[in-house]
């Protein structure tokens, strides 16, 4: 008897002391909605910490009660991650971005919404982290999923200015002059000539010649848009 009842007080104290292992592996759906409901509130009030700390619970139970394959499972992860987006905590959660990217793209396909915000959300952490490379594939990717129409024109006007411009970064200079002209052309189609863009990126096309030394290019192009540059 006396052992007894040293040992349920020990059972206490085990209890306390490591009480969330306990009740984290009591999921349920009824438990998992209100973690959801508490992050989505505290997302829409951009209360973040705290939508962070219920987005961490949700995808806790999320993991719980799903494959990571399943389509909730990486929508939660989406969301959370953007609750550290929004706080500006993107790289405390580098590998979740990775593999929200990774499963969304696999399960739920490039063109997905979850997978649209999830490849974003990792083309900004490596650009942070001047990961230009990979940086390129996602806006080669997220270029390959568009239309014809005039939103998904305005995407691509979008896209091509981030590509030639980490085309540039990483010295790739045919490429570079490729995705300006391409660039050039959509902008013209779109907002004219007179568009500031486009007179910003004559001057980028110029230092491209300039680089690459195609100096007839480059004095035909100074010429043609009385450029006060000058190549060394």
């Amino acid at each position: 008897m006396k052992r007894i009842c040293i040992f349920i007080p020990f059972l206490l104290l085990l209890f306390l002391v490591y009480p969330v292992s306990a009740i984290e592996t009591d999921w349920t759906e009824k438990k998992l909605g209100k973690a959801i409901l508490k992050a989505d509130k505290a997302a829409r009030q951009n209360r973040w910490s705290r939508a962070i700390k219920y987005g961490e619970k949700m995808l806790l139970g999320s993991l719980k009660l799903d494959q990571k394959s399943d389509a909730r499972y990486i929508n939660q992860l989406k969301n959370l991650n953007y609750y550290y987006d929004q706080a500006n905590r993107l790289p405390d959660i580098s590998a979740r971005l990775l593999e929200a990217y990774l499963l969304s793209k696999e399960h739920l396909g490039l063109s997905h919404n979850t997978t649209i915000v999830s490849r974003q959300l990792y083309y900004k952490l490596l650009i942070s982290e001047k990961k230009y490379p990979g940086a390129i594939a996602l806006v080669l990717e997220s270029m390959s999923i568009l239309g014809k129409n005039e939103e998904d024109n305005l995407k691509m006007h979008r896209y091509l200015k981030q590509l030639y411009s980490l085309y540039g970064l990483t010295g790739q200079l045919q490429q570079e002059e490729k995705t300006i002209l391409e660039f050039m052309k959509l902008n013209i189609q779109l907002f004219g000539r007179n568009e500031e863009d486009f007179k910003k990126v004559i001057v980028v096309l110029a230092k491209n010649y300039c680089r690459q030394r195609k100096l007839d290019k480059f004095i035909q192009l100074v010429s043609d848009h009385d450029l006060k540059y000058i190549c060394k």
